[in-house]
């Protein structure tokens, strides 16, 4: 028989699995409706549970149980879509009110990112261009940056682990010209040695921890830069 994987159920989950599974092994007509009833749950419930068992739908799982494992496909998930599962899951659209508190506060924009990152800022310059009347600047250069950070600047920092670089001389300047800085980092890490006046962290779930920085997605930052685009939109629609 295949290998499941219940180990991220919850208790909840598990309980339903638990009876479905011994219901369905014997009764190979049960009907979804049928099933959430016996397990005091909504089908929608019932439904949740067995894509997140990798079955594309009841049917799947049902035969599963009855013995005819030939009919079933499992579809495996990534460990990114598992992983982009539990942002979404425990998402607070609060970072994004906190994010624009700031961003409002300033004329000038540079967006700095090494690698993959850096292509994220190009884009999340483009986005903000086409909204705001803000001077916005993209680079993977210090020296240009410093060259263009006045009192009125915010270095705004794309990173997935802050590690792959050391941004110090980075913030020195930018600290020697009076710009205000904000990290945004994608993994929840220790901060500390960060001289950041801002710092955000998209998510407590971390990528594969054998990956390079420069493998890793940058999935989350563009999810939270959309998110921001579309407060702009909401906020110059309300003017």
């Amino acid at each position: 028989m295949l290998k499941l994987r219940t180990e991220k159920l919850t208790s909840l989950e598990k309980r339903i699995h638990n009876t479905l599974s011994e219901t369905a092994a014997s009764d190979n007509a049960l009907k979804i409706v049928e099933a959430a009833e016996l397990c005091e749950v909504s089908p929608s419930k019932v439904s949740k549970l067995v894509r997140k068992l990798g079955f594309e739908n009841f049917k799947q799982y049902k035969l599963y149980f009855s013995g005819d494992e030939s009919a079933v496909k499992m579809k495996q998930k990534s460990n990114e879509i598992e992983r982009l599962m539990q942002f979404l899951e425990h998402y607070d659209d609060k970072i994004v009110d906190d994010f624009m508190a700031v961003f409002t506060q300033f004329d000038k924009v540079i967006i700095y990112g090494l690698g993959p990152s850096y292509i994220c800022g190009e884009y999340f310059a483009y986005k903000l261009g086409t909204l705001t009347k803000k001077n916005i600047y993209v680079t993977q250069n210090e020296e240009y940056a410093g060259r263009l950070a006045d009192e009125n600047t915010l270095l705004i920092v794309l990173s997935v682990t802050g590690t792959f670089s050391s941004f110090r001389n980075l913030f020195t300047s930018m600290r020697d010209k009076g710009a205000q800085i904000m990290l945004i980092l994608e993994e929840h890490i220790n901060t500390r040695d960060f001289d950041a006046d801002y710092i955000f962290r998209l998510t407590k779930f971390a990528q594969d921890e054998n990956l390079m920085a420069f493998e890793k997605t940058r999935t989350l930052f563009f999810i939270f830069i959309e998110e921001i685009i579309f407060k702009l939109r909401q906020e110059l629609n309300e003017t």
